[in-house]
């Protein structure tokens, strides 16, 4: 369950990073609309957590960032991106 700290932080500043156990919290409570494995960063999902659409990525060193996107569309379109960059970078 997403504590109320947590919740504060969710319409803070992004990307927002999150701790094991808060990032365990948000997908127990969350709906995955997408989830792409990038092969080389991680997953990448789209997420909506009570109305709002965040996608979820992850840093070099595996920390979860969470980024507010104001429609599903946008964060398909954000995800979509993040796809093909990695995938020119698995090119060479």
């Amino acid at each position: 369950m997403i504590n109320q700290d947590l919740l504060g932080r969710l319409d803070g500043p992004s990307p927002l990073r999150l701790a094991a156990v808060e990032w365990a919290a948000v997908l127990e409570s969350a709906g995955i609309i997408r989830e792409e494995n990038t092969g080389v960063a991680g997953m990448l999902r789209v997420l909506d957590l009570d109305g709002t659409v965040y996608v979820q990525e992850e840093t070099p060193d595996r920390q979860i960032l969470l980024r507010p996107r104001p429609t599903v569309g946008e964060a398909m379109v954000f995800v979509d991106h993040q796809l093909q960059t990695y995938e020119r970078m698995w090119d060479g």
